[in-house]
């Protein structure tokens, strides 16, 4: 049902496009109003939005019944094999359910919904513009690559930030538990350069991994932005009857 709708929803925003570019084309070129499809236009862009709310219901209808599903099964094992009482267990399996709901409820949906919408406006760019398309297949498959090459490396350094962060969270709290032999020692001075020198490693740490995250938000806008100009520089071209294309 939440995927049916996704089509609709996709394909009601396509034929609301091509109504409104229609009324754009014909008013301006040949001073011509179409009041009909302006209408038809705007019945198309309400349906759209008809049809994403009921995809939204569904998935959040559907989610909810798969975490009561997963409190259902997992409940009485914890009860078996965690020393929790009743209570203690539901308010904990409450916790879970809430942290499961958005997962199941919107991730999954809308991460499908991405693909299938994707896949549905490449196949209508096919029929309707072909080195449209091709761009666009382009940047369909060119995008998730770089991210997934960018995300393998901000995995590998999250993991070293977080055993850094345990690593030194440990040394911190020692040297707060040990802070008055530290004093009567006359060992300050020494380990405030250490506390120094290891609070400054992980800085770097933290900045390393902003510093991915920030390069993996430019790369996707970075591509983003060379398709669309790819696209409009075609369009235009074509208009103008500098290239072969819609005239």
């Amino acid at each position: 049902m939440a995927s049916l709708c996704t089509l609709l929803s996709a394909a009601s925003f396509v034929v609301f496009s091509w109504y409104l570019s229609r009324f754009a084309a014909l008013w301006l070129t040949n001073g011509e109003l179409h009041p009909e499809m302006l209408l038809l236009a705007s019945a198309f862009l309400a349906g759209r939005y008809i049809f994403a709310h009921l995809e939204s219901r569904s998935n959040y209808r559907a989610g909810s019944e798969i975490v009561a599903d997963i409190k259902k099964e997992l409940y009485p094992v914890l009860l078996q094999e965690n020393e929790l009482d009743s209570t203690s267990g539901a308010l904990y399996m409450t916790k879970i359910s809430d942290d499961l709901k958005p997962y199941f409820a919107f991730f999954i949906p809308y991460s499908v919904a991405t693909a299938v919408v994707s896949i549905l406006l490449l196949v209508i760019c096919f029929f309707l513009e072909k080195w449209v398309a091709l761009i666009l297949m382009v940047s369909l498959f060119v995008i998730p690559v770089q991210m997934a090459v960018i995300g393998i490396g901000a995995e590998a350094i999250h993991k070293k930030h977080t055993g850094l962060f345990l690593k030194y969270s440990a040394v911190f709290y020692n040297r707060l538990k040990t802070v008055a032999e530290i004093v009567n020692l006359d060992n300050l001075l020494p380990q405030y350069r250490f506390l120094s020198r290891k609070s400054e490693e992980l800085n770097q740490a933290t900045t390393q991994v902003m510093r991915v995250a920030i390069l993996s938000s430019a790369v996707l806008e970075l591509f983003v932005t060379i398709a669309i100009a790819a696209i409009a520089i075609y369009l235009g071209f074509s208009l103008m009857g500098i290239m072969i294309g819609p005239n």
